[in-house]
């Protein structure tokens, strides 16, 4: 059925696709929901106070900003490369975005403040928030033993 890409009034369309676009806008909504999506929002832990508002700022700012492009270039992108092709640049763009925040930037969850402010003191510290979380499960590994020694003594 050649519809021009377009709607029309009344006709009958397929509907074996319609489950496998649910699932995949569910998915989508899931991923982002529980992946970048709420960074922004977030990272303020990460800042001491004196910069906390500047940063929270900066990084919204920059969330809204990608917004605006991706808002202001999809239609443009569609039309040049096709729908699949637009999906498929910005699906790339969001691996190479994974990719850099996989291999650049440190892991801090269960570090306190001062201790995410040591990690960023010389450039990202990837190795360094390795280092300090190794050290901070040896140091929880030990206080567990020691309180099991003690309980059964």
């Amino acid at each position: 059925m050649k519809t021009n890409n377009q709607l029309v009034d009344g006709t009958e369309y397929p509907k074996s696709w319609s489950a496998v676009v649910l699932l995949a806008m569910i998915f989508y909504v899931a991923s982002y929901a529980t992946g970048l999506g709420n960074v922004p929002w977030q990272q303020g832990e990460m800042f001491s106070l004196e910069v906390r508002g500047i940063g929270t700022s900066l990084a919204t700012t920059t969330n809204w900003a990608m917004n605006l492009i991706i808002g202001s270039t999809y239609l443009s992108l569609m039309d040049k490369i096709t729908p699949a092709g637009a999906f498929g640049f910005y699906a790339g763009l969001c691996l190479l975005g994974w990719l850099f925040d996989v291999f650049c930037f440190p892991e801090t969850a269960g570090l306190s403040l001062e201790e995410v402010q040591l990690i960023f003191k010389d450039g990202f510290g990837v190795k360094e928030s390795e280092r300090l979380r190794k050290e901070r499960e040896m140091l929880a590994q030990e206080k567990k033993a020691k309180a099991a020694e003690a309980a059964t003594a």
